[in-house]
């Protein structure tokens, strides 16, 4: 049979007392440094109040939140939130005891995760401040995820997501009516062989993640002509195309688009901040740069603004063996896709990416406030990673509209 809170024990008062009617014994054995104390009091100054109320005894002993409350008065505040218990001093010790131990261990892998993912999101300064305060090494945690050795832990949420783990062109036949996108934004396989979980360089047998397992160059071109003839269905008459493409594949994905009706209206460049080293060879100008086809119909909409159609990030993600934190060995940069997002749509629009990968079209279309379908033929492999993004990408989105 479940309670309701009301059937709980209550305090004997919850509500806000003045910042100076409380106290502390200075037996406190949680200790914060200085740099996480006034990484604290930072965050209350830009956010509010963080955390739960002050929990005291009736005399106003702190038994857990010292650390909010010195900080409300390091920033000024005049009161504080509080929720006070009839209890003996033994008690209150206990609980202190108690409420510090219980917060629970932190998971060096899902901390990783979350960092990775805040990164991502353009959260740098924030995290690098946070790691430092709290006397971390983020490189050390970053390689608990790097491809070729991590798992990532469980996630216990399975949250709802519009990715479907199928073939593209099956899927997008089964499920996607006429005209029912407005924005199509994929990197489809180039036709190579690529494992660089184990080193550079290294083109056969790619059986796991970190991977890349395509058939050949010629069946590359196969797949993107057969997912083409459904995208030209699916993509409404004003809506716009993103296609990344080597300066291989460009000609042919080029032809193909054009044959459909398409007009190119750019050839867009990505700089990628690093060199690719699996694909670059002794004696040959290493790759530092990747196309995307920027095309739509007579009647494509225009763009929300004039960006350059050169591309440079300095958190770029990219196919490169020394990025230690890349769930995807083609990843493009979060900011990137968010950019082609904002540009090309409206809020509530529909992006569709036929080839998934790691989830960040999927990620980034939720943050911008547009819905998304995409389809990812490598379950085993990015399930998990997809899940995870898309779960956090939702509940930051819900912590920033509360």
């Amino acid at each position: 049979m479940s309670e309701s809170l009301d059937d709980l024990p209550q305090p004997a008062y919850e509500g806000r007392v003045d910042v100076d009617a409380l106290e502390t014994d200075g037996d406190n054995p949680n200790e914060m440094t200085d740099e996480q104390f006034g990484l604290l009091c930072d965050r209350m100054r830009q956010n509010g109040w963080l955390g739960g109320p002050v929990v005291t005894n009736t005399s106003g002993v702190i038994a857990d939140g010292e650390h909010r409350w010195r900080a409300a008065q390091d920033i000024g505040l005049s009161e504080v939130p509080v929720r006070q218990f009839d209890i003996d001093e033994s008690t209150r010790r206990l609980w202190r005891q108690e409420l510090n131990k219980i917060h629970g261990e932190h998971d060096t892998k899902r901390d990783a995760l979350e960092y990775d993912y805040l990164l991502d999101a353009g959260k740098s300064d924030e995290v690098h401040a946070l790691t430092e305060a709290a006397d971390e090494d983020l490189d050390e945690l970053l390689a608990e995820i790097k491809m070729e050795t991590s798992t990532p832990p469980a996630y216990e949420y399975d949250p709802e997501h519009n990715v479907h783990f199928e073939d593209c062109v099956e899927g997008m036949r089964e499920r996607l009516g006429d005209d029912s996108v407005d924005c199509v934004i994929t990197d489809p396989p180039y036709g190579v062989d690529v494992d660089v979980s184990g080193g550079m360089n290294r083109t056969k047998d790619a059986e796991h993640k970190g991977s890349v397992d395509n058939d050949g160059y010629e069946e590359a071109l196969e797949t993107f002509r057969d997912t083409l003839g459904e995208v030209d269905r699916v993509l409404s008459d004003d809506g716009l195309l993103y296609v990344f493409a080597s300066w291989k594949t460009y000609p042919e994905f080029a032809t193909m688009i054009k044959s459909h009706g398409y007009t190119i209206f750019n050839c867009l460049v990505w700089v990628k901040s690093d060199t690719t080293p699996f694909t670059a060879y002794q004696g040959k100008y290493q790759y530092q740069h990747e196309f995307c086809i920027f095309a739509g119909k007579e009647d494509a909409r225009h763009l929300n603004d004039t960006p350059s159609d050169v591309m440079e990030y300095d958190e770029a993600r990219f196919s490169d063996v020394d990025d230690q934190v890349t769930t995807h060995p083609t990843q493009k940069p979060f900011q990137l896709i968010s950019d082609f997002i904002k540009q090309a749509t409206r809020p509530e629009d529909t992006v569709l990416d036929p080839f998934m990968g790691s989830g960040t079209t999927a990620v980034a279309a939720i943050q911008n406030d547009r819905d998304y379908v995409g389809f990812e033929l490598d379950e085993d492999n990015y399930r998990r990673v997809i899940e995870r993004r898309i779960g956090e990408a939702k509940r930051q989105l819900s912590a920033n509209q509360d």
